[in-house]
């Protein structure tokens, strides 16, 4: 028979449920709360207080917004003014009579130097053209990833000041720098594809690394593409010579990405790639700006690698990266990627 409780045991198991029920229901919240809060700050990669923006001489802004380039102004040429007019002489004073003096020799004249022509005037100097950003020629270089940019007839022109993020990686040899001009919980990069996979192929590789293409595998052991795919796809653009397989045209940039995976796959040296190796490169900088809606804008070449189509693939590879703006504002950026 079911015992009776009394009223004190009665509430007494009233307050345990209700205590049981607020504790479920505080560490609900406290899970809630951590997941929103780790939705809305992602992480960042790496915090930097350098300087960020290029002082472009003469270039408009566009895109105003936080870490926007600060303007500089051109001092006008000088240009000599007439001399003032002479001064007019004093009218001569009554002459006192000297008195007389014993006559002396006239001196025997003394040979003169011919009269020099009058030196015409120096042409005012034309000022010169203002800085218009676009490729530059081979030999300009980036004197210092954070300090400054070297600009051909300007020399080096300091970056702006204030807080940026700054986000560094490293891939097949090459160094990856892109700094954006806000705080790291402000903005950010949410993808980066890697630029080498928009680089020229060889022109020529041994046939071993043709025969050695595996099959295109999802680990663990998921096979979506086969070897003999991935071989005939690739004998659209190379042809066999002797030992060799050579290039026989020319390969869009959006086809690049799977050969270089089969090359990567059949065990090709992609540090050692025809498009750099013996080369002197330039480092190319990209300018950029972040709209308030996430979009790119602006993206331009500020310094060029030297060779056309080397920063073609630069460019590409970059416009297919993403980035975040929580700012409310347009955020600027600088895009670096060194051989």
């Amino acid at each position: 028979m079911t015992r009776v409780l009394t009223y004190a045991e009665r509430e007494q198991r009233k307050r345990t449920i209700v205590a049981w029920v607020l504790t479920v229901v505080f560490y609900a919240a406290l899970f809630g709360t951590a997941l929103l809060l780790r939705y809305l700050l992602p992480d960042s990669f790496e915090i930097s207080n350098r300087p960020l923006i290029v002082n472009l001489v003469e270039v408009p802004q566009t895109n105003a917004g936080r870490g926007s380039p600060v303007e500089v102004r051109t001092p006008e040429p000088s240009v000599e003014k007439p001399a003032p007019p002479p001064a007019a002489a004093p009218a001569p004073k009554k002459a006192t009579p000297a008195p007389a003096t014993p006559p002396v020799p006239a001196a025997t004249p003394q040979p003169s130097a011919p009269a020099q022509p009058a030196t015409p005037r120096a042409a005012v100097e034309e000022p010169p053209a203002p800085y218009v950003p676009g490729p530059l020629a081979p030999g300009s270089r980036v004197s210092s990833s954070e300090s400054s940019v070297a600009l051909p007839g300007v020399g080096p022109v300091p970056w702006g000041t204030g807080s940026a993020v700054t986000i560094r990686k490293s891939e097949k040899g090459n160094s990856v720098e892109t700094m954006l001009g806000g705080s790291s919980d402000m903005v950010g990069q949410s993808l980066y594809v890697p630029v080498y996979l928009g680089m020229p192929l060889p022109e020529s590789l041994p046939r071993s690394i043709f025969e050695a293409i595996p099959d295109e595998i999802i680990p663990p052991s998921t096979v979506v593409t086969s070897a003999a795919a991935r071989k005939k796809a690739f004998l659209m653009y190379y042809e066999q010579a002797g030992d060799l397989m050579r290039r026989k045209a020319d390969i869009p940039l959006e086809v690049r990405e799977k050969l270089w995976e089969m090359l990567e796959d059949a065990g090709y040296d992609i540090t050692q790639a025809d498009y750099k190796a013996g080369r002197n490169l330039n480092p190319v900088v990209i300018g950029f700006s972040v709209t308030r809606d996430r979009q790119l804008r602006g993206v331009e070449i500020l310094q060029s690698s030297g060779d056309p189509v080397i920063d073609e693939a630069v460019l590409y590879g970059f416009r297919r990266s993403t980035f975040w703006n929580k700012s409310g504002e347009n955020i600027q950026g600088r895009f670096v990627y060194r051989f």
